[in-house]
């Protein structure tokens, strides 16, 4: 039955105006949300506390199950959420179905605050038949052009089973037919025997299941007269040549109409997705495809019979227009995609010869075609064992059959070719132009511009919506084939969880074939995922016969190629090189690479050397290698050894692989040297001129750096070699690196806005600077530091550091620069040098200023240098380089707050950390929880809807799930790569649910509730386990496991902590009396104590054993206690409070550890990083807030004790121009004048406002005082006295939030929430023109400031007029030009350019522009002689 929703009116409403709204009547509208991404929104009635709107929806079908309503005032920016209402649509139809009904309305904390009338009311007749039809519409399932679908015949057709049972028999006849020849068939093409294994998985379903509809009889009737050519069997095999190519079509076409049906039936790829019967039997567009296809067997039928090879191709069914065409290449051009070493591409690697491997091939394509589980195959062996070929011929199986998604190859060196974003970009293009729906569906995602997005967002927006979004289409399946994993330079940190966690969320047509050595990460992942089955590879061939065969054809090759006797060499010289090879490719590979390779000369002799070598079976392949560098050149002579040692290490220990003349340059030999020695290594090194230089094989590579190559003359140590590459990489450094290298002309403008920048970068930035710019870091990791590498260091940090950081910005590489600057400090830990703590600072300085660095090279100057702490040792090297520079009063260290994330539009109850510490999760009162980058402070993904105030976060302790609780009274679950929701909400709480957290084995989650229960819950299914955990008497705020798993902490308003047996969810022990209500309890890591903060303002610490507590309650907040947690070693504890404030403790002796770190509004939720370095924090200002765990480094030091007198907030301050006196405003009404010196109170409290006052001013003169109120007015006082001078000055329409008197003393000016500026004669207090009007919708905030001439520090010169409010993600802009970027631990004091001088309550910060270049100018920030120094 169909739905319709009517929203009718409100009434009893209490309205809670905020005090914008004072004395206004409400705009209301309602939402309705359905849980099915679906939300229906009424018109805004205005001004009205009983709204009627009589406004209906349709409600999808089939109709949800719960509906949520939503009363909304319509304020100006965000809007106002008044209450909320949620009913299911079971019980609206079981009470009302048709009839009015009125809902309880409530607030967050179950205050009613209004009721709402609805009603539903059932469609029928032709609306109802329209309605459904709609929402059938959104599988589109559309019939061809021209053809009318019958919705009620369809239906019928399906249950006809006794018309398809002789419609079938046809069919079954000639699959038996076709199972009888299907050995003869696999004879002609090796496609037959895929065919053939499809075939008879369709002849089963088609036995077992002998029902279908007009479509799939349609087909198998037009299969029935194509398969009669298997009666004809003898005269297949006979004229196999003259027939062969429509053989192999109608073979190819077998395949297509076999994957069809068996999708078509509800057995292939897309069985497992939940639809009804009518959904799973109709693919997409299924009708005009088997049109196609029965067109197309028939057309085969035809040809067939007359004998023809017809040339031409198949007809796609899918052509698209040409303009679609180019529109999508463009779009796919932008992806990143590898450029591989000249040769060493997918297009140049070698297939196993034909009838070679031919058991481990069908073995792999059998399962990447069968449907199941597993789809990643991974095939696994040591290095020579064939995995490469093995990989190809697979690749190129599938490319025949236009089911090849990508094939990327690995190599050892070749950091950029596995660049997971690049590795994403590539299986996304290969996947587009694998199949038209796919491209539609990635170009319109391309389209988004999502390039620049983190890694789990391009997946999500760039593979995986658009693949679900076809999966309907496309008859699967279709391979992506990955070679060398573990060759891969980004295994480690993020491909490994791409593969093993992204891509197994696919849809199941998409299969992956991965080829890897057996390494330890590699199998520590792969072995522990459900999604992956797993073929092992001997290193050598069970088949003799294949060797042999590879042997004979490359034999073949080199006779052909040389000139040779077709007797050249004898069978028995054959039968001798199958025995050396002792069935190993990889040593047949290079013995005739060494025989007749590239560049090799005179085989005869060469081969004769080879059979005249006594290998041995345990090293013939280091035997093998020796004997091809042996004949490389004359190693008696000592300039070549010398050479050609070094450009073979320069190929073994490089990070990625480098040019024959990157070569030369780093190693600083004659340009061709490396050139003419690489000429000689055609047998083991892939390389042409101009080109990158790689082991033809990772095994040589090996083989270099093992024990078989001492002694010979081409050894070398590896510490030396890689001593000597670091050496080189600052060498070059040194060199080429320069204060603006790529002649950057406006330091205005971004980097992705300055012209030309790639082909300038190209031009200035060398290959060799290229390299060494990226892996100085890398190579330092290789040996052992001495005192020889120090000083190159030290002269590099010293001179060339922010020329470097010009390079990775430049090149937009500036994420790596952490990462480095993170190895280096590793490798110098302990030296006890300048180096050390200059690599410590530079990471801080890196990590605060990225967003500004990665943005617009010229900042590392114009805003980096100047605005670090005067401590930093980056600083504190380089300012002085840079006299025409601003000039601020900067703290003396780094801040402990180093990024504060802004995103949320409510206040944030809780965050964590990842226990990867690469992330952070938060969660928030505007209903949503988001996902931030740890390092940089970006949002990743789209906020995950909560379905309510967000109460709680947690990370699983894989990193791989998140788990939020919240005011629905739910709990959700959701993955965290790519946000999407698991199952259904867990429901059982009837109350706010404030607390949940993973178990440490992730089997369990444990959540709390403001129904006074704990419970436990499934984290697989998300079934309840047991009954709810009882005990508590009041809200239950915090839950937490034991790290052990075995207990369960919870913390209540009743005052209590209790234990709970995880197991059993029996209580144990006596609660833990608190000292007031418990906001939150935590677990030591090592399980042994027991931290909880209370109402009380403190914080607690019990044996969790015992119960006993543990010293005496750790005093110091001075408001509630909210959140606490341990670091991860279980030394210290932070907690955050309602104070404002986040303190760390000392574990052991409760000692508080510095000073209260402060920031934010009231804090709600801190979390330890897992490598204890970071905390984080969420507070009531809507933040999280990022602190050094290590610093706690503050401001500045408060002077003297706190003048106290006002009753309520300071709203504002001012010193007497002469220093001597200091006023104050209060929203307790009144102004207070007090002893700057002593801190006495001089005259006050003032009186006479009627409301907040917002803001106060000394005139220059110190005569005077100006003080602006909440009620509308302005006040004149005698600072003298103390007594009101004149009437107010009233104007404003709204509350007076600023004032300011002129330089001259002559003139007041003042700004109101009324959205104007007023200027008043000071002596008569009469208005001076017309109210100056704001430009904006907000309020005029201020503050204001009259420039004195003898005191103004901006000229036009210098800086044009900056409008208040032209501050955006961190920069200050003057009209469009970005002036400086200021970093978050500065931005709440901050010395804007209207205002030269800041009194806070940080202390005193003074702007001085005076000698400030920018824009075109800026290069003159450099002193001059520095600038000469880099030429």
């Amino acid at each position: 039955m169909a739905l319709t929703l009517f929203v009718h009116s409100a009434s009893d409403l209490i309205w809670k105006p905020s005090w914008r709204d004072f004395g206004k009547s409400p705009s209301l509208y309602v939402t309705v949300h359905d849980r099915k991404d679906h939300v229906f929104k009424t018109r805004v009635v205005k001004a009205n506390f009983e709204p009627t709107w009589n406004e209906s929806f349709d409600l999808t079908w089939p109709p949800p199950s719960m509906l949520t309503f939503r009363l909304f005032h319509d304020a100006p920016g965000l809007d106002v959420r008044i209450a909320e209402a949620e009913i299911s649509v079971g019980a609206l139809e079981q009470s009302s179905l048709n009839e009015d009904v009125w809902i309880d309305m409530k607030a967050p904390m179950d205050e009613v605050l209004g009721r709402l009338c609805v009603s539903l009311r059932a469609i029928t007749g032709d609306k109802a038949v329209e309605q459904m039809s709609e929402q059938a519409s959104r599988f589109e399932l559309r019939p061809p052009v021209g053809v009318t679908l019958d919705p009620v015949a369809t239906v019928e057709g399906l249950s006809s089973g006794a018309k398809l049972s002789d419609a079938l028999s046809g069919v079954l006849s000639a699959l038996e037919n076709i199972v009888k020849v299907g050995d003869e068939l696999a004879k002609i093409h090796p496609y037959a025997n895929a065919a053939w294994k499809v075939l008879t998985s369709v002849y089963k379903i088609v036995q077992n299941q002998r029902e279908a509809d007009e479509k799939v009889v349609k087909l198998v009737d037009a299969m029935t007269k194509l398969y009669s050519f298997a009666k004809e069997v003898d005269f297949v095999v006979k004229n196999s040549k003259a027939v062969e190519e429509t053989v192999l079509r109608i073979i190819m076409q077998t395949m297509e109409c076999a994957l069809l049906i068996r999708e078509y039936l509800g057995h292939g790829f897309m069985a497992t997705v939940e639809l009804g019967r009518i959904a799973q039997t109709s693919i997409l567009g299924a009708g005009q495809r088997i049109d196609q296809l029965a067109a197309e067997l028939l057309r085969l039928k035809d040809e067939f019979d007359r004998g023809l090879a017809v040339q031409t191709s198949v007809v796609s069914a899918q052509i698209l227009d040409t303009v679609e065409k180019l529109k999508n290449s463009l779009l796919l051009s932008d992806l990143r995609l590898p450029t591989h070493p000249s040769g060493l591409g997918p297009s140049t690697r070698r297939e196993c010869l034909p009838g070679t491997r031919s058991e481990i091939i069908e073995h792999i394509t059998h399962l990447l075609t069968t449907p199941s589980e597993a789809q990643i195959v991974w095939l696994s062996g040591v290095a020579g064992s064939g995995k490469t070929t093995i990989a190809t011929s697979v690749s190129e199986y599938f490319r025949g059959l236009g089911r090849l998604g990508t094939f990327l190859c690995f190599t050892r060196n070749d950091l950029d070719g596995s660049d997971p974003i690049l590795v994403l970009h590539t299986i996304a293009y290969g996947l587009a132009k694998a199949h038209p729906n796919i491209e539609q569906a990635i170009c319109q995602a391309l389209s988004r511009n999502l390039l620049e997005a983190p890694l789990d967002k391009q997946f999500q927006e760039l593979l995986f919506r658009p693949l679900e979004s076809v999966k309907h289409h496309l008859i699967g399946p279709f391979i992506i084939v990955i070679d060398g994993l573990d060759e891969s330079a980004h295994w480690l940190d993020s491909l490994g969880n791409l593969i093993a966690n992204f891509f197994t969320k696919l849809p199941a047509a998409f299969r992956f074939f991965v080829t890897s050595r057996p390494h330890f990460e590699v199998a520590k992942v792969f072995r522990h995922t459900a999604a992956v089955q797993e073929r092992s590879l001997d290193i050598t061939t069970e088949d003799r016969n294949d060797i042999s065969l590879y042997i004979r054809d490359r034999l073949t090759t080199i006779r052909q190629h040389h000139g040779l006797s077709h007797t050249w060499p004898e069978e028995q010289i054959v039968r001798q090189l199958v025995d050396l090879s002792g069935n190993l490719f990889i040593w047949a590979a290079t013995a005739l690479d060494f025989v007749g390779g590239r560049n090799s000369f005179q085989p005869r002799k060469r081969l004769q050397k080879l059979l005249e070598t006594p290998f041995r079976a345990a090293t013939n392949l280091a035997q093998l290698y020796s004997l091809a560098l042996q004949c490389a050149g004359n190693w008696n002579d000592s300039n070549f050894k010398e050479t050609a040692t070094a450009v073979l290490t320069a190929i073994a220990l490089a990070k990625v692989p480098m040019t024959d003349s990157t070569i030369d340059a780093i190693l600083g030999l004659d340009a061709g040297t490396a050139a003419d020695v690489l000429e000689h290594l055609g047998s083991v090194v892939h390389w042409s001129t101009g080109q990158r230089a790689q082991t033809l094989h990772a095994s040589f590579g090996d083989f270099l750096m093992g024990p078989y190559c001492a002694n010979n003359p081409w050894s070398f140590t590896v510490a030396k070699a890689a001593k000597t590459l670091a050496l080189a990489c600052f060498a070059v450094m040194q060199k080429h690196l320069r204060f603006n290298i790529c002649q950057l002309p406006d330091s205005h403008l971004l980097n992705s806005e300055v012209p030309g920048l790639l082909e300038t970068m190209e031009s200035h930035v060398s290959p060799v600077l290229m390299y060494a710019t990226r892996f100085w870091g890398a190579h330092l990791g290789d040996f052992e530091l001495d005192d020889e590498i120090l000083v190159f260091l030290r002269s590099f940090l010293s001179d060339k550091f922010l020329f470097w950081l010009e390079v990775l910005s430049v090149r937009q590489e500036m994420a790596s620069a952490a990462g480095i600057l993170r190895l280096a400090q590793k490798y110098t830990l302990g030296k006890g040098n300048w180096s050390e703590l200059f690599l410590a600072d530079a990471q801080k300085f890196v990590s605060v200023f990225a967003p500004a660095i990665t943005a617009s090279a010229p900042h590392i100057y114009i805003s980096a240098i100047p605005l670090a702490p005067r401590q930093s040792t980056v600083r504190a090297q380089y300012l002085s380089w840079f006299p025409r520079l601003l000039r601020y009063t900067v703290p003396e260290s780094w801040a402990s707050l180093e990024k504060a994330l802004q995103g949320h539009d409510n206040l944030v109850t809780a965050v964590a950390f990842s226990p990867d510490s690469q992330r952070i999760v938060s969660g928030s009162y505007d209903n949503t929880v988001r996902l931030w980058d740890a390092a940089t402070g970006a949002a990743i993904g789209e906020p995950l809807q909560g379905g309510g105030p967000v109460m709680s976060v947690a990370f699983s302790p894989d990193s791989q799930h998140i788990v939020s609780g919240s005011g629905d009274k739910t709990v959700r679950i959701w993955e965290a790569a790519t946000g999407t929701a698991i199952g259904e909400p867990l429901q059982g709480h009837i109350n706010w649910v404030t607390s949940v957290a993973f178990s440490p084995d992730s089997q369990h989650i444990v959540s709390g509730s403001y129904d006074n229960t704990v419970r436990i819950w499934d984290a697989a299914t998300g079934a309840a386990i047991g009954a709810p955990l009882q005990g508590h008497n009041d809200w239950v705020t915090s839950v937490v496991f034991s790290p052990d798993s075995q207990h369960i902490v919870s913390g209540s308003y009743d005052n209590t902590v209790r234990i709970w047996d995880a197991a059993t969810g029996a209580a144990i022990g006596e609660p833990l009396q608190g000292g007031g209500p418990v906001m939150s309890v935590a677990f030591s890591p090592d399980s042994q104590r027991i931290v909880s903060g209370s109402y009380d303002n403190t914080v607690r610490i019990w044996d969790a054993a015992t119960g006993a507590a543990i010293g005496q309650p750790l005093q110091g907040h001075d408001d509630w206690v909210t959140s606490v947690a341990f670091s991860p070693v279980s030394q210290r504890i932070v907690s955050g409070s309602n104070d404002r404030s986040v303190r760390i403790w000392d574990a052991a002796t409760g000692a508080a550890m510095g000073k209260p770190l402060q920031g934010g509004g009231p804090v709600k939720s801190v979390a330890f990083s897992p490598d204890s370095q970071h905390i984080v924090s969420g507070s009531r200002d809507s933040t999280v807030r990022i602190w050094d765990a290590a610093t706690g480094a503050v401001f500045a030091e408060p002077l003297g004790e706190p003048l106290q007198g006002h009753d309520d907030w300071v709203m504002s301050v001012a010193f007497s121009p002469d220093g001597q006196r200091i006023v104050s405003g209060s929203s307790d009404k009144t102004v207070r004048i007090w002893d700057a010196a002593t801190g006495a109170a001089i005259w006050g409290p003032l009186q006479g406002h009627d409301d907040w006052v917002m803001s106060v001013a000394f005139s220059p003169d110190s005569q005077r005082i100006v003080s602006g109120s909440g009620d509308k007015t302005v006040r004149i006082w005698g600072a003298a006295t103390g007594t009101a001078i004149g009437e107010p000055l009233q104007g404003h329409d709204e509350p007076v939030t600023s004032v300011a008197f002129s330089p001259d003393s002559q003139r007041i000016v003042s700004g109101s929430g009324d959205k104007t500026v007023r200027i008043w004669d000071a002596a008569t207090g009469a208005a001076i023109g017309e109210p100056l009007q704001a430009s904006t919708t907000e309020h005029v905030p201020g503050p204001f400031v009259f420039a004195h001439r003898q005191t103004q520090t901006l000229t036009s010169s210098l800086l044009p007029p900056i409008p208040r409010g032209s501050f955006r993600d961190g920069w200050i802009f003057s009209t469009s030009s970005r002036l400086m970027w200021i970093p978050p631990m500065l931005r709440d004091s901050f010395c804007m350019p209207w205002c030269h001088l800041v009194i806070s309550w940080r202390g005193v910060k003074s702007l001085d522009l005076s000698s400030f270049v920018h824009g075109a100018e800026w290069e003159k920030c450099i002193e001059q002689r520095y600038r000469n120094m880099q030429q």
